[in-house]
């Protein structure tokens, strides 16, 4: 039996790499996000769990005039968690819609929440602000 050997530049390989590298990448990056808009002052981010029911955590920034919208799509009887974790100065954060209840967590400053949708569908929405500044983790969870 012949064996060939097959040859590959350096570019070659560090092409194939990088190819293997985005893949593994696009794969783990969160699927529940659907659609994110950004605005002047306001960034719009659409989050469904129908499909992947992992939790969601993203570490992100506001300030100033600076407001960010996490608006999550949910079904009747869907529970989730919700929590908003400042890593650098104090966010300010809300939940609002209709179609849901919330009961509030106790907590050392950290904004927590689980929320029960009640309605056969509902768009539940996380608003965080911050003066001057805040950069914080936002863990959702579909219970």
């Amino acid at each position: 039996m012949k064996y060939e050997v097959i040859k590959i530049s350096i570019a070659q390989l560090y092409y194939f790499l990088l190819l293997v590298l985005l893949f593994i990448l696009a794969s783990c990056s969160p699927n529940q996000i659907r659609y994110q808009q950004q605005q002047v002052s306001r960034d719009y981010t659409y989050i469904e769990f129908t499909e992947n029911i992992r939790p969601l955590t993203i570490i992100d920034e506001v300030g100033g005039e600076q407001m960010n919208f996490y608006k999550v799509l949910a079904f009747q009887g869907d529970q989730f968690d919700v929590k908003v974790v400042p890593l650098d100065g104090v966010p300010v954060s809300s939940i609002s819609g209709v179609g849901f209840r919330t009961k509030e967590i106790p907590g050392k400053n950290l904004p927590h929440w689980i929320i029960e949708v009640e309605a056969l569908e509902s768009i539940f929405t996380i608003d965080l602000s911050a003066h001057p500044y805040s950069r914080y983790q936002l863990y959702i969870e579909k219970l």
